[in-house]
């Protein structure tokens, strides 16, 4: 671990929770879904994924998903933030590995996945299976959300040097 690296973790994170807190104050998009999030948050762990790898962006993603639950007054959210977050992580992870192409699939691709992940939290603690009806609306939300993010991340990557981006 070198201190560039090192630096470079912080200030995603950094970001990360300034996101992740600006959009906790922000009126749902869809007032039908409460807490459908657009997750911009999550372009800081993209980023971290590509830049810095794997175990970093891990850190930043779980560091994430407490901080902003305990401090937003919601800690039972950290649940559901966990769930969506790993699934989507891990699907983005599987999906860069193996050579997909593109920034906006992959990350709409994760959209999705996180919707799934909080909605098996849902049925697994309320016992109601019916809520998966939700999931048609939060899986579409999802995609489009991230590919917003995938997009942003994209323009971002981009512009930015190569040496501004690794952790060496």
């Amino acid at each position: 671990m070198t201190a560039r690296k090192l630096t470079r973790a912080a200030v995603l994170l950094s970001v990360a929770l300034i996101l992740g807190f600006l959009e906790s104050w922000l009126p749902p998009v869809f007032p039908f879904l409460p807490y459908a999030r657009i997750g911009l948050g999550n372009a800081a762990v993209l980023l971290a994924i590509l830049w810095l790898g794997i175990p970093y962006a891990a850190i930043i993603l779980l560091l994430k998903c407490v901080i902003i639950g305990l401090f937003t007054g919601a800690p039972v959210m950290i649940l559901y933030s966990l769930a969506g977050s790993v699934l989507s992580f891990g699907v983005m992870c599987l999906l860069l590995r193996l050579g997909a192409n593109g920034l906006p699939a992959i990350s709409a691709a994760g959209g999705a996945m996180h919707n799934l992940g909080q909605v098996l939290v849902a049925i697994t603690i309320t016992g109601t299976g019916e809520i998966a009806v939700l999931l048609v609306y939060l899986a579409l939300f999802g995609m489009v959300a991230g590919g917003v993010t995938g997009v942003i991340v994209y323009f971002v990557d981009r512009a930015l040097p190569t040496s501004q981006k690794g952790g060496s």
